[in-house]
């Protein structure tokens, strides 16, 4: 094997592995100080790593909220929907749903949604950032599915309005009560079930070429 080539592959998994060591720190110091009291020095400190190192994986403080943000969808596979095109789409919706309220669940997740909260009042562009790679995307990338499956009669604006449905549909009562420190935590059993109920839902109220969802 070329050296050159031998290099390059062994410097990938330390890379990607700086850049989640990274994305660690920076979680852990936004949710203990808010993301507008949290510097760029700081994360690098907490990261173990140089602040030149912070910023050869990542532009600026936004990006790197970002790639938080995204980092989160992508270990709960939202953002995988959009392969599951091929299966009934009930059995979709329900697949989604269960990741969803697995990442709803997530305490880092209800920690940002606390710190978004916080924040907003006096610095607008934390809560845009959020919005925009978490709540937005999750409804962009379940729209998609939506537009493109073989079942499904959606415009795109159908398509976006089914999915912000689904999404607010599922958060039911848990997600206030999350964000407020009372009881909230969903079992697997309650969780699959409501899955199945919002996927039937929405099935029922937007149009489709067939009513079997299973």
């Amino acid at each position: 094997m070329n050296n050159t080539l031998k290099n390059k592959q062994i410097g990938r998994p330390k890379s990607q592995a700086k850049r989640q060591q990274i994305l660690d720190g920076a979680t852990e110091l936004f949710l203990a100080k808010g993301y507008t009291h949290t510097a760029m020095d700081a994360i690098a400190k907490s990261s173990g790593v140089s602040k030149q190192t912070v910023y050869s994986h990542f532009n600026s403080k936004e990006d790197l909220y970002t790639a938080i943000i995204e980092n989160k969808c992508q270990e709960y596979q939202i953002d995988d929907a959009s392969v599951c095109v091929n299966k009934p789409l009930g059995a979709v919706l329900t697949s989604i749903a269960v990741k969803f309220l697995q990442l709803m669940q997530d305490e880092n997740v209800i920690a940002m949604y606390k710190l978004v909260i916080g924040e907003a009042s006096k610095n607008n562009r934390v809560a845009q950032i959020f919005h925009e790679a978490g709540p937005r995307h999750g409804v962009k990338v379940l729209a998609r599915v939506f537009a493109v499956h073989e079942s499904t009669l959606f415009s795109q604006d159908k398509a976006e309005e089914a999915a912000l449905d689904f999404f607010n549909l599922l958060k039911t009562d848990f997600h206030m009560a999350s964000i407020l420190d009372l009881p909230y935590k969903l079992s697997q059993a309650e969780q699959q079930a409501l899955g199945e109920k919002v996927a039937h839902k929405i099935m029922l109220l937007f149009p489709s070429k067939a009513p079997n969802i299973s």
